[in-house]
């Protein structure tokens, strides 16, 4: 490779860190711009968490070199996905049990 520096273990590690902070950052501007009214919600907290999340996805993507690991990693998380979302879907399928505060004038015993 004519004019092109390799790079050595620990320095790759680092690049591709730099790589995935990126992505992290890019799909936050992303969300800017395509989802502008759901991104006005997001507090610095959500939009930190979105980008190390990502971070933090393609970091340990790179323990696993083996194809048979990363088929199974795969798997593993195409499992824990869905089990998660059906989780979370059918939580918030429930009913409330509990009117707001507002409904119950718990809020206006409170303003008093």
């Amino acid at each position: 490779m004519k004019g092109r520096e390799l790079a050595k273990p620990n320095a790759d590690r680092q690049l591709i860190s730099e790589v995935a902070m990126d992505i992290g950052k890019e799909m936050v501007a992303y969300l800017e711009v395509m989802y502008p009214d759901q991104y006005a919600t997001f507090n610095s907290g959500t939009k930190l968490s979105i980008r190390n999340h990502i971070h933090n996805d393609i970091m340990a993507a790179l323990d696993t070199i083996d194809a048979d690991e990363i088929k199974a990693r795969l798997e593993q998380r195409r499992k824990r996905r869905r089990e998660w979302l059906k989780r979370w879907r059918a939580i918030r399928a429930m009913p409330d049990r509990s009117p707001p505060p507002s409904e119950t004038g718990i809020a206006k015993e409170q303003e008093r």
